[in-house]
């Protein structure tokens, strides 16, 4: 009985410290370093265009690196298109271009356009001050893109 005892209160402590531990990462203090940023490029913006990244956190902080986590797009293209390509956006890290394709989903034919959607997770790191852009592999367009991440500070 002492034996299923001790058993069970070593299992209540790594259970009780484990908790503690997650509690702690998901805590604001250890979260401190990762500061949420998003950029949007110009409403309804013939393509390609650029768009700058953060410099600073919203607290002041020189950045050391920007992830962008996230980029969202929607592009409209004269009735009748069917394809616009990819997206290519262009990046810069640690002195290297970085040229990133995600693939939009099938036209949305309306009776004066074609929309064309890309939503898609990522994990860019971009130097800060980056000169972004956002162009289509096949034709011209106009798109609303939305860039959003983290900064990590210095």
């Amino acid at each position: 009985m002492k034996q299923t005892c001790k058993l069970f209160q070593m299992a209540a402590g790594i259970a009780l410290g484990a908790a503690v531990l997650a509690a702690f990462c998901a805590s604001p203090a250890a979260a401190a370093d990762k500061h949420a940023f998003m950029v949007q490029g110009p409403l309804n913006g013939p393509a390609p265009f650029n768009v700058t990244m953060p410099t600073t956190t919203e607290d002041g902080k020189p950045v050391k690196t920007v992830i962008i986590d996230f980029v969202t797009a929607d592009c409209e293209a004269p009735a009748g298109t069917v394809l616009v390509g990819s997206a290519q956006i262009t990046t810069q890290f640690q002195g290297q271009n970085g040229f990133y394709h995600l693939a939009f989903t099938p036209g949305q034919q309306f009776p004066n356009s074609t929309d064309f959607v890309m939503t898609q997770q990522t994990m860019m790191p971009t130097d800060p001050g980056t000169i972004v852009n956002f162009g289509l592999t096949a034709t011209s367009s106009t798109c609303t893109v939305v860039y959003s991440g983290h900064l990590i500070a210095k």
